[in-house]
């Protein structure tokens, strides 16, 4: 099974890459005769804009179709399953950061916790103004132990 999730991440990595998607994961999982098929999307990090409803449908008409043209799981039938890392994912890598610019972000350090206006990513570290200070605060991603947007609710 891991030589076909493999197979489905080569097959699909570019064709996404083409239409602004990111492909951030595929897992499969057998049970019995039947498989199921996530394949997880998020929009290219030069897009700060939410993963709609309608990208979310763009992106599984675009996986299902390359996905037609090949044999996956030597044809057995499966279920496949297109989502999105969702709104209360971790924020690991300098391209989840870039995902969330100018979003209000909750950090925790291995030194404290607090909340970040964040307006600039780099490399190794990311940068924003500290909501209780109101000053400039940098912080590496290696000092990061969890971080996630803040989510308001209207």
């Amino acid at each position: 099974m891991d030589e076909d999730v493999a197979q489905i991440e080569e097959l699909l990595r570019e064709p996404l890459q083409a239409s602004g998607f990111y492909l951030e994961s595929v897992k499969a999982v057998a049970a019995g005769q039947r498989r199921a098929l996530t394949v997880v999307v998020d929009l290219d990090e030069s897009s700060t804009e939410p993963m709609s409803m309608d990208k979310i449908a763009e992106s599984s008409r675009l996986v299902g179709d390359t996905l037609d043209e090949v044999e996956v799981f030597r044809d057995k039938p499966y279920q496949l399953e297109v989502t999105s890392p969702g709104a209360t994912r971790k924020l690991e890598a300098p391209r989840h950061f870039k995902r969330v610019l100018g979003r209000r972000l909750e950090i925790s350090t291995k030194k404290d916790t607090f909340k970040l206006d964040l307006d600039d990513v780099g490399d190794h570290s990311i940068s924003g103004i500290d909501t209780a200070s109101r000053e400039k605060r940098t912080v590496k991603l290696g000092d990061i132990v969890k971080a996630q947007v803040e989510l308001k609710f209207r």
